[in-house]
């Protein structure tokens, strides 16, 4: 590891460690059932949840505001062709005190190791009542997990 990476891993340290979550919402939420396969219970499935957009911006001297968008896909497999059954949209607004800066370098850390555990409640919940809503059965939603390098 250069000195560079280390300094990085110091500011986010110290970032991370003075960080306060002061709140969290859904902005914006969308999902709709797009084909009928309940006559066959047996299809395989294929999960997708990946996040499409994130950003922030300072909105005061020690307060940032982040933007996270997820998409969440349920796709039916019919041979090798991939069918979308169900889609989902949500757009997070969370937002952080620290007393250190957010910088681009750190953001992209805190993108991928932070915001999907303060959010992944919230869309666990949204995804099962969305597909209620939907007429289909509840979907166990598989953990994101990364390496500490």
């Amino acid at each position: 590891m250069n000195s560079t990476q280390q300094e990085l891993i110091k500011k986010y340290n110290e970032f991370i460690h003075s960080l306060e979550l002061v709140d969290i919402y859904v902005a914006e939420l969308t999902f709709k059932r797009l084909k009928d396969i309940s006559k066959n219970n047996q299809v395989p499935v294929k999960v997708t949840v990946k996040p499409t957009k994130n950003e922030y911006k300072k909105v005061e001297t020690d307060l940032y505001e982040i933007t996270h968008r997820v998409l969440f896909k349920l796709e039916y497999m019919k041979g090798e062709r991939e069918n979308l059954f169900f889609e989902l949209k949500v757009t997070f607004k969370l937002f952080y005190r620290s007393k250190h800066e957010l910088t681009n370098d750190i953001f992209k850390i805190f993108v991928e190791r932070n915001i999907p555990i303060n959010v992944f409640p919230f869309l666990r919940e949204i995804i099962c009542n969305s597909m209620y809503r939907a007429g289909l059965p509840p979907i166990l939603i598989p953990l994101k997990t990364t390496d500490l390098d």
